[in-house]
């Protein structure tokens, strides 16, 4: 077996440190074990981490999907009681982990992109896009999409013609839809055309989870 240690360590007699909160931006050899411990952490529809240290958007998802699947806040921080659920002990030689199933939509706020996943490959990923604007902020989390996906769509709430085209609805009124990726949005994400269109397309009526981050 190859040797892994904790993610936090303190000797006999003594009390243990308190448990630092590790966060998106955070870097260093504690985020590499943390990578390791997500990617044999069970099943995920993301891609597998690479083990690089930084605590970037996928590692964000991939802890808020981690915690989501436990029953945990799901906050994207890797606290005592997050921590306390993931492996603590490494892989064996020449282990690796179970591949991705299912597919995925992460929307990416920090740096302004969404990635859709099909079994952890890449299927579209497009940028620049928006979230909500100050008072309407996009909710950020793990969803099921639900089945209201609409071809064509106006908001009875904040009126236009078809201002919400290829709406992919995931958390009661936020949805993804195509909208300029310049204007915040009323807590819906949006995406420029052509991409809303490709990712209606390639939505269909499939199992999807989406994944906020960044709002």
């Amino acid at each position: 077996m190859l040797s892994f240690n904790p993610l936090f360590v303190y000797t006999a007699r003594t009390n243990p440190p308190p448990m630092q909160n590790l966060r998106h931006g955070d870097s260093g050899p504690i985020v590499e074990q943390i990578q390791t411990a997500l990617n044999f952490a069970g099943p995920t529809r993301l891609p597998r981490l690479p083990i690089d240290g930084q605590f970037g958007a996928l590692t964000v998802a991939r802890v808020m999907e981690f915690q989501s699947l436990n029953d945990l806040a799901v906050d994207g921080v890797v606290g005592p009681q997050t921590n306390g659920k993931l492996p603590q002990d490494g892989p064996g030689d020449n282990q690796q982990p179970d591949p991705a199933q299912g597919r995925s939509i992460l929307a990416d706020l920090y740096d302004r992109e969404l990635t859709a996943y099909d079994n952890g490959n890449t299927a579209l990923h497009i940028s620049p896009i928006s979230g909500g604007r100050p008072g309407y902020r996009s909710t950020p989390g793990v969803f099921e999409m639900t089945s209201r996906r609409l071809r064509r769509h106006s908001s009875s709430e904040f009126p236009g013609k078809d201002n919400m085209d290829f709406s992919l609805f995931y958390h009661g009124g936020e949805a993804i839809h195509q909208g300029d990726p310049n204007v915040k949005s009323h807590g819906c994400i949006h995406v420029p055309a052509p991409f809303a269109e490709q990712l209606f397309d390639w939505a269909g009526n499939t199992d999807i989870w989406v994944v906020v981050i960044g709002a």
